[in-house]
């Protein structure tokens, strides 16, 4: 009797340790994914020179309507159009404005690099083809408008550029943010279903093609624009 009390009191204080460490193993586990998704959390603010308290109120943010309105917005538009005081809004707008200004100047040089490099590699080739209706359907890949914000018959030119059934790229230049891309859409009566099929897409004029506004353009299988035609 004896030694079977002491053979259950053994495997009942066995079962409490292995449940302890067992206990033990899971709160280190949950601690080292808590650790892991803050040092990740960091790295990412850190790419925007933001603080943890700013990305953690941009996450809080992009968890409500502003990320359904714009799930792709950067986290300095974001901040920056819900602030909380006027110098929270300055500090953003500059920010974002040096973030900008970076990324234009690389990609200005890049573009330069690229030109560079066609002259040198394409010597006698034009990036850009001839004149305006010389490209052949055919040879399409897809179409560009370029916009200004108040450009009252662009719907129409999109419209019927998609009859074609080749897809195009909207840019829409003076558009303030997402929401006014999009406000600039519902204008022109643009179908949302060619929006979310990618037949159409909305973007701010800065990515355009290097052309005056506003006017239809058509890029090529090979990678170069051509002109197509100049709206009145």
């Amino acid at each position: 009797m004896t030694a079977a009390l002491r053979g259950g009191a053994g495997t009942a204080a066995l079962a409490l340790a292995l449940s302890v460490w067992t206990a033990h193993g899971a709160d280190v586990a949950d601690s080292a994914v808590r650790e892991s998704g803050v040092r990740a959390a960091e790295r990412r603010a850190a790419v925007w020179d933001l603080s943890r308290g700013d990305w953690t109120r941009y996450e809080a943010l992009m968890a409500g309507r502003r990320g359904a309105w714009s799930p792709d917005a950067d986290p300095l538009l974001v901040l920056g159009a819900h602030a909380r005081s006027e110098s929270e809004r300055r500090r953003f707008a500059e920010a974002f404005v040096l973030a900008e200004h970076a990324r234009v100047e690389g990609e200005l040089a890049f573009e330069r690099a690229v030109q560079t490099a066609w002259r040198r590699l394409f010597p006698g080739r034009p990036r850009i083809a001839g004149p305006a209706g010389a490209v052949s359907p055919a040879q399409i890949d897809r179409y560009a408008l370029v916009a200004d914000r108040d450009c009252a018959d662009c719907g129409r030119r999109v419209r019927a550029r998609l009859e074609s059934g080749v897809p195009v790229d909207v840019y829409v230049r003076g558009a303030a943010d997402d929401a006014d891309l999009r406000a600039w859409a519902a204008g022109q009566a643009l179908d949302p279903g060619a929006v979310r099929a990618g037949r159409v897409t909305l973007n701010h004029g800065d990515g355009a093609p290097p052309v005056a506004a506003p006017a239809v353009w058509a890029r090529t299988a090979g990678g170069g624009w051509a002109p197509v035609e100049a709206l009145p």
